[in-house]
């Protein structure tokens, strides 16, 4: 317990230090949280890929690994060029052809497989692809939606609440589900999940949302935001319940994903708290909800 806590602290302060680095002059703070978000994409791919490994999946564990950075190239040549609500669309185009590249490697890799067992490696490349690499995707959107809101430091409040929801949902279910215990929640996919918790970490959730609006409402560097966008409390409620929802939903499918495979963690590379997806399984499904929020604001 003592090396989780400690391993949660030392994350916590990672984080806001890069955060803190997107108010470095000339969009250099942009970029490394770019290049921080690459960083736990990549592991959460290689993670990824051995959880289909385990599952006696075969794909491209390579290909699937570095879609992440093959996905930042294709963004990075769509900014300013697209519409923030196209962003996510050029993205796929890029998978399909991420895949059709894939198909091509796996025929010229493996010739002494049949078509359909070349097709389903390609699949599962594509597959491993998507959970997480496409899906973070979206936040590297949300870190460059300064462009398009016209707002310096728009995307700040964003990817804090990110962070507030599925870190406070995660604390919340746990000590609440530890007190209270009583019916599980989904005990075939996670044994220890308890409906009490679940309610926990939707209090968490909305907790952490408010808390990113106080944030919002008393710094002067982002109350242009809430007038110029006509943004109130209730609607950072609502974004808390839904994020705290989806959040629960993407920790529970990463476990269903571990128990098919057989294993507890995804990696070992977080002390105490396990793998790299371990960690952020959570965020990267509360990931897709904030990006439709601030497609409705600048939209």
């Amino acid at each position: 317990m003592k090396k989780r806590v400690l391993t949660s602290i030392i994350i916590v302060l990672i984080v806001a230090a890069v955060i803190a680095c997107k108010f470095l002059p000339y969009s250099i703070g942009d970029y490394i949280f770019d290049i921080f978000l690459l960083i736990l994409a990549i592991i959460a791919g290689i993670e990824m890929c051995n959880i289909f490994a385990c599952s006696n999946k075969t794909l491209n564990k390579f290909m699937a690994s570095m879609y992440s950075i093959f996905n930042y190239v294709i963004l990075l040549f769509s900014l300013r060029a697209i519409e923030y609500y196209l962003l996510p669309i050029i993205e796929l185009c890029a998978l399909i052809v991420y895949y059709l590249i894939a198909l091509i490697v796996e025929s010229s890799r493996n010739k002494n497989y049949t078509f359909k067992e070349k097709s389903n490696s390609a699949l599962n490349t594509m597959l491993a692809c998507i959970y997480p690499g496409f899906i973070l995707c979206l936040l590297l959107m949300i870190n460059h939606s300064d462009i398009y809101a016209g707002i310096q430091y728009f995307s700040v409040p964003f990817i804090i609440i990110i962070f507030a929801i599925t870190w406070l949902t995660d604390t919340f279910a746990f000590l609440i589900g530890s007190l209270i215990k009583g019916p599980k929640l989904a005990p075939s996919i996670s044994p220890n999940k308890t409906i009490s918790g679940a309610i926990g970490g939707l209090l968490g959730g909305i907790i952490g949302a408010m808390l990113t609006y106080v944030l919002v409402y008393f710094t002067p560097v982002f109350q242009g935001i809430l007038s110029n966008f006509n943004l109130t409390w209730w609607m950072f409620l609502i974004v808390g319940i839904v994020t705290s929802v989806f959040a629960q939903m993407g920790d529970l499918f990463e476990s269903k994903l571990k128990r098919i495979a057989g294993i507890k963690d995804s990696g070992n590379i977080i002390p105490g708290h396990g793998g790299m997806l371990d960690r952020i399984d959570a965020m990267i499904f509360a990931t897709f909800i904030i990006y439709i929020f601030t497609l409705g604001i600048i939209a």
